[in-house]
């Protein structure tokens, strides 16, 4: 006697080959979906090759070029060559080029416009216009509101309204609060306004000194909110502050104290992430990024000293997705620094990274491609 088998099951095995085969043909179109969907990265050592593959489609004709000018005393920021060589490829093709920063938080050589471009040629960056995007004392900026985000809006250095579109240059490095001084601290801590750094570093006010300060009166005599009064030594009401730091830029005595910690690491990094949407925002999405992955240090080149690249140069990457270029950078700084990277400053980075992939800034899935 035959065993049971039912008169619709040669139809029921024709089914099951249908569905095996259904299957292998949405498994090949699944992965075709993220081949499509994948971030597009460039590699080479060569700067020449990579302005090459710009594509000058993603651009408009007044084109801002966002890099760190480096600190006085600092010696391993990023080469003028790589930087040129960007500016000189943009001139070829009938655009402008403009070199474009924002002056720093703490009082150092890039603290106003003057010190800030003088130290710029100093460094090497003479082969271009150069303009601060937010004022001789970081007063000038506008505001992007960001709704449903961490930072809320941002302060952006009001210059940049006048581009139409921006290609990030960056000097990629460790960095002792957000982990990674990549594309995202380079544009949305970059070019944020002196206020608008205040606002991603500390929810906390600013404080006085009193052991440096003299009294002077200078800070209450350029407060705009009159949140300075002086009692033999100047003293700031948080409850009339605004945040716009403009006192850390102009105490001859340094005697403002700018409170670094006043937020969490993850804190700080959501609100660079946030900063850098605005900036993206500003130019209507129309942006490049470039990561130079050479004299990778510990920290970042805002620090006035010598430091030692603690690892070989890997390269120079590009992409138009801001997400990926930054993963596919700590990928390769992590395989290459045999993890070493990821110790430096036991800062969780992943964080910076998540919260932009979750924000749809880009996509942390990228293909890399050597040039």
């Amino acid at each position: 006697m035959l065993s049971g088998r039912r008169k619709n099951e040669p139809n029921r095995i024709q089914f099951q080959g249908f569905d095996w085969g259904c299957g292998f043909l949405v498994n090949i179109l699944f992965k075709f979906s993220i081949l499509v969907c994948m971030a597009e990265v460039f590699l080479s050592n060569e700067i020449e090759k990579v302005v090459d593959n710009i594509d000058f489609s993603r651009l408009g004709d007044n084109i801002a070029v966002k890099l760190h000018f480096g600190e006085k005393g600092c010696r391993t920021f990023l080469k003028p060559g790589v930087v040129k060589a960007v500016c000189d490829k943009i001139t070829s093709v009938g655009n402008k080029a403009t070199l474009v920063e924002c002056n720093v938080l703490y009082r150092g050589s890039r603290t106003n416009t003057d010190d800030h471009l003088q130290t710029a040629a100093e460094h090497g960056f003479d082969f271009a216009p150069i303009d601060i995007l937010d004022g001789q004392y970081g007063q000038d900026f506008f505001e992007v509101d960001l709704p449903g985000t961490f930072a809320g809006k941002a302060k952006l250095g009001k210059g940049l309204l006048k581009y139409d579109s921006l290609i990030a240059v960056t000097h990629f490095t460790a960095h002792e609060m957000a982990g990674i001084g990549g594309v995202f601290k380079n544009l949305g801590m970059g070019l944020a306004s002196r206020a608008g750094k205040l606002h991603m570093h500390s929810d906390i006010k600013c404080s006085i000194d009193a052991n440096r300060c003299t009294g002077c009166g200078i800070c209450a005599e350029n407060c705009n909110a009159d949140a300075i009064e002086i009692f033999e030594k100047a003293r700031i009401n948080p409850e009339k502050c605004i945040g716009c730091a403009m006192c850390i830029a102009i105490c001859p005595e340094k005697a403002v104290m700018i409170p670094w910690h006043g937020s969490t690491t993850d804190d700080l990094q959501r609100k660079i992430v946030d900063y850098a949407s605005a900036v993206l925002k500003a130019v209507k999405g129309k942006a490049v990024f470039i990561n130079v992955l050479q004299n990778i240090t510990d920290n970042c080149d805002c620090l006035s000293k010598r430091q030692k690249p603690f690892m070989d140069d890997i390269g120079i990457l590009l992409s138009g997705d801001i997400v990926g270029i930054e993963k596919a950078s700590l990928d390769l700084v992590n395989e290459n620094s045999q993890g070493r990277f990821e110790k430096i400053h036991n800062v969780n980075y992943r964080t910076q990274i998540g919260y932009a992939e979750q924000k749809k800034l880009g996509d942390t899935k990228y293909k890399l491609t050597n040039i």
